[in-house]
């Protein structure tokens, strides 16, 4: 339904245009293209890089997804800054369930593409 692309540290020393790349796959193929400019997913714990991801899926996903056509009942919640590294995000979302809190999106450890444009 999508494609990203990220830059490896080689993109980043070379210089590669990934953006125009993305903006071109997106009209030839008609589905969403992104690329994301944090070549080896900088910063501490690459936690720069994630934090460059997530505002992309922001900026190109979030709310472009169809309504659902049944409303959810009770609390939902999404989870930022949930990279899924350890299983946190199984657990994390079993005691939400628990607790009557449905998780609809986590950006971006398990995130999906149909997920995030329903974040909204």
């Amino acid at each position: 339904n999508a494609i990203t692309i990220t830059a490896t540290c080689p993109v980043g020393l070379i210089g590669d245009d990934i953006q125009t790349v993305a903006k071109e796959m997106t009209e030839e193929l008609g589905i969403s293209v992104v690329a994301f400019n944090c070549e080896g997913y900088k910063g501490v714990s690459q936690s720069a890089g994630h934090h460059i991801a997530n505002n992309g899926f922001f900026k190109n996903w979030v709310g472009e997804g169809e309504a659902e056509d049944e409303e959810i009942e009770g609390f939902t919640v999404n989870l930022l800054g949930e990279y899924n590294i350890g299983g946190d995000s199984y657990e994390i979302e079993r005691v939400l369930e628990k607790c009557g809190i449905k998780v609809i999106a986590t950006f971006s450890g398990d995130g999906t593409y149909d997920a995030a444009t329903k974040a909204h």
